[in-house]
């Protein structure tokens, strides 16, 4: 099975490092539009992560990766 995430990196204001994942994004996913939710979290402070609010965008990135079930 496939899986594709979408990791949105930030840095909060206590100056750490956040990721915020979301799983399966659109194919057709532009630039414009990651760059428009990262401006929003940040805006709107939608996430409150245990680092700190979201104040700047680092990076994004699109991760795909194969997932084997394991029967035990």
């Amino acid at each position: 099975m496939q899986k594709r995430d979408l990791e949105l990196y930030f840095s909060t204001n206590l100056n750490k490092k956040v990721k915020l994942v979301i799983p399966e994004p659109r194919h057709d996913l532009t630039t414009a539009e990651i760059q428009d939710v990262m401006d929003l979290v940040i805006q709107k402070g939608i996430f409150g992560f245990p680092q700190g609010l979201a104040v700047e965008k680092l990076s994004a990135r699109i991760v795909e990766s194969s997932v084997e079930k394991i029967e035990i």
